[in-house]
């Protein structure tokens, strides 16, 4: 009867590590196809092929796709609207765009749905205006259909005017002068 046990006990144990071990497995494949989803968005602002998006990297079948571009007064919601801020005819406005996502964050909030959290780095010129950058964050609910993931849902978000100002002060300050606070003992400089 013990060896009987100790089998089960074994069997137990072992699902159970081929369980955490799959799940680790899942949750890494889910970052990086989700990550794939973020680059392809990227890269196709870089490659001035953005109006492409809507069509190829959203589910075509969602009902009421939502989308909240950063310099928008409010949310596009419905194909209308996607796929009106998408227009070709408005790509002529665009002469270059980079957006790089960093700190992408992804969990599934059920089986066919995934949502990311993730910071971008957007800079763009605009014919004929002089180039931008901002720094931004986004969050996008994705849904799993046969061609792969799909986003049904992208809003960014801007910083306050506060925290843009923190920032600027803090970019402001030289690598040297950081150091030497860094150096500081009992607040006075180090000999």
């Amino acid at each position: 009867m013990t060896l009987k046990i100790i089998a089960a006990v074994c069997v137990l144990i072992t699902s159970a590590l081929s369980s955490a071990a799959f799940a680790a497995d899942s949750k890494e494949k889910l970052q990086t196809e989700i990550e794939a989803v973020i680059n392809d968005m990227a890269g196709r602002w870089a490659a001035n092929t953005w109006t492409t998006i809507p069509k190829d990297l959203w589910d075509t079948k969602e009902p009421m796709p939502m989308y909240l571009a950063e310099e928008q007064p409010g949310w596009l919601i419905g194909w209308d609207q996607v796929n009106g801020y998408f227009d070709p005819k408005r790509a002529g406005f665009m002469q270059a765009a980079n957006y790089e996502a960093s700190n992408v964050q992804v969990r599934t909030i059920a089986p066919d749905l995934a949502v990311a959290t993730w910071n971008i780095y957007w800079q763009m010129k605009l014919r004929p205006t002089e180039a931008i950058g901002e720094k931004l964050r986004a969050s996008g609910i994705f849904r799993k259909t046969a061609a792969g993931w799909k986003f049904i849902h992208y809003g960014e978000s801007p910083k306050s005017p506060s925290v843009y100002i923190e920032e600027l002060y803090h970019d402001r300050v030289s690598p040297d002068f950081r150091k030497r606070v860094d150096d500081m003992k009992g607040g006075r400089p180090s000999p």
